[in-house]
């Protein structure tokens, strides 16, 4: 991590974190960094994460998080991805992160996904902390999951869900394939699978993680 500040990490709030990526190309635009946080109330019929659903019980603190992802950028890493699990019911630490991270990566893409719309997040019932979350992000997918809705678009799980350019835009935006998938094995064997499988998929991986 870049020592170019000398501004203290906080180390409270802290986030609950269900899975982390070091080189994702199915999480938004070029190679990312993915963090995956745990606990959604929201719980979208079909959800391709049900995992990430229950509270969270491991927690990040935003100073451990923030080096974590300086830490796994390559020289190729176009930015980080928060998913989850719903990201905005933790906006308040993420937002921290996302501060602290584009302080010593100032060309960072900063993308999340959610299950709220972009309108909820910005209306009187928004999740606690989701307008500072909102000014870091570059992009956002907004809305929850439909199922019997599938979309083909890139990053979009259903044709209801919208891509906002909320900052930079990046290059290879209108260039980015349509729906794929690709598998991460964890350092301590667990199988992840990310981006939006397919059924037969999703059934062949859990035969394989058994």
């Amino acid at each position: 991590m870049s020592h170019s500040s000398s501004k203290k990490l906080p180390t409270d709030p802290s986030v609950a974190v269900s899975a982390f990526a070091v080189d994702s190309r199915v999480n938004g635009p070029g190679r990312r960094v993915v963090v995956w946080v745990q606990g959604c109330t929201l719980a979208c019929p079909g959800c391709f994460n049900p995992d990430t659903h229950a509270p969270g019980t491991a927690f990040v603190p935003v100073a451990a998080l923030v080096r974590r992802i300086l830490e796994a950028r390559g020289p190729t890493t176009e930015g980080v991805t928060f998913s989850g699990g719903e990201p905005f019911q933790q906006a308040t630490a993420l937002a921290a992160v996302c501060a602290f991270v584009r302080r010593d990566w100032p060309a960072v893409s900063l993308f999340a996904f959610t299950g709220f719309t972009y309108e909820a997040l910005r209306g009187p019932q928004a999740p606690p902390g989701a307008a500072g979350f909102l000014s870091h992000l570059d992009l956002l997918v907004d809305g929850r999951y439909e199922a019997r809705a599938p979309d083909t678009r890139p990053w979009r799980g259903s044709t209801n869900q919208r891509l906002w350019v909320l900052g930079r835009r990046p290059a290879a935006l209108t260039a980015e394939r349509g729906r794929t998938a690709e598998i991460h094995v964890e350092p301590d064997g667990r199988v992840l699978l990310s981006g939006f499988p397919d059924a037969a998929l999703r059934r062949a991986v859990e035969q394989l993680a058994r």
